[in-house]
């Protein structure tokens, strides 16, 4: 797929599950995050800096914009901020999902403790399906110490099968694409 294909294709597959796909250039990404923020009312955010993140100076312009940013501590801090952000390491475009490999425990605590999360992805790092990402970790050597796949916000039902958004992760999820060459 091309990929501005790509992007479509993981865009619809975000939306299809309540999710929210934003693309950005680099040195927009900072502008893109609050806007975000402020349209959900997130004073409180707890970020884990990649190198992309920081090389796009995504703290300065959230602070600047009058939010809260935690970077340290962030088993501490994360609980109780409402927003997060980290970067994913591939997004799967047929289902508009992110998958982390990690090894640090930050990242997937940001994740599944923040109200309002936000991951970033770059477009070259978009595979078209579940069966090439799985032929990516299984290439992957080490593997880290935790992968997971993330498709929009957390659900779940009870046994008469009533649905709840947010019980176990995210109320809101947003993904923002962020173009490379």
């Amino acid at each position: 797929m091309e990929k501005a294909e790509l992007y479509e294709t993981f865009k619809a597959g975000l939306t299809s599950v309540a999710g929210e796909c934003y693309l950005a250039s680099k040195a927009d990404l900072g502008a893109a995050l609050v806007k975000i923020f402020q349209e959900k009312d997130t004073q409180e955010v707890a970020i884990v800096e990649s190198p992309m993140l920081k090389e796009a100076g995504v703290v300065s312009v959230l602070k600047d914009a009058g939010i809260k940013v935690d970077t340290d501590h962030i088993r501490k801090t994360a609980p109780f901020d409402k927003g997060g952000v980290t970067e994913a390491d591939y997004g799967i475009a047929n289902l508009g999902s992110l998958v982390q490999m990690k090894d640090d425990v930050d990242d997937r605590i940001v994740e599944t403790v923040a109200d309002v999360y936000v991951g970033i992805i770059k477009l070259s790092k978009i595979v078209d399906n579940f069966d090439t990402m799985i032929d990516i970790m299984a290439d992957t050597k080490p593997f880290p110490k935790f992968a997971g796949i993330i498709t929009g916000p957390s659900r779940t039902a009870d046994i008469e099968c009533v649905g709840t958004v947010g019980v176990h992760g995210p109320r809101q999820y947003s993904v923002v694409v962020v173009e490379d060459m």
